[in-house]
């Protein structure tokens, strides 16, 4: 199969690839078409003044077949170029639906957990932080009670038997209870409004 029959064959193809019609246009050889065009000329021009009919005959075909060939070539080139910029288009669009479609599926998903799992979840956090703020509350109350009667076996508080706090930070600032959970259908927030950057 020749290059011509090669680039035909592309340019038939509708599922032709951004490579297989890149590699048709550099099948092309421009300057190979260009060089015969030209040395067909010469030749016509050599024979115009010294050659036969029969011969200026045959290198007027020669050359007219080679201007064919050229502007053939040129016509490939510009096919191909627009199909090769259409082909990369149309990747970009369906890569880019491929990835909309892929965000689209695990946004669903994660919605579909937030409405079963997360309401659920939420309302046992809320309601750990409730218990959680009434044990403090409890532990507070009870600290005062012991010392003032002037003994030192405090009750130590609940959250930090939970989660360390280092030493030297001081641990009511990090307090879980500090954080805001808003309410959403179904389960009950926790906490005032965080403040506004």
């Amino acid at each position: 199969m020749g290059i011509l029959d090669t680039i035909r064959k592309t340019l038939r193809s509708s599922d032709a690839s951004v490579s297989d019609l890149r590699e048709a246009l550099d099948a092309i050889d421009f300057e190979g078409l260009q060089a015969e065009v030209e040395r067909a000329q010469r030749v016509r021009a050599g024979l115009l003044l010294d050659g036969t009919e029969a011969a200026l005959d045959k290198a007027e075909a020669a050359l007219t077949t080679a201007i064919r060939e050229r502007d053939r070539g040129i016509a490939a080139r510009a096919e191909l170029g627009k199909r090769i910029t259409e082909a990369t288009e149309a990747a970009a669009v369906a890569a880019l639906t491929a990835e909309r479609d892929k965000v689209d599926r695990e946004a669903t998903a994660v919605a579909a957990l937030l409405k079963g799992k997360f309401v659920a979840l939420q309302s046992e956090i809320v309601g750990i932080l409730a218990r959680l703020h009434d044990a403090e509350g409890a532990v507070e109350a009870i600290n005062s009670k012991i010392a003032a009667a002037g003994r030192e076996d405090l009750v130590a508080p609940v959250e930090t038997r939970a989660f360390e706090i280092p030493r030297g930070l001081y641990s009511p600032l990090y307090s879980v209870r500090k954080n805001e959970i808003r309410a959403v259908t179904g389960a009950p927030g926790w906490g005032a409004a965080l403040p506004k950057p």
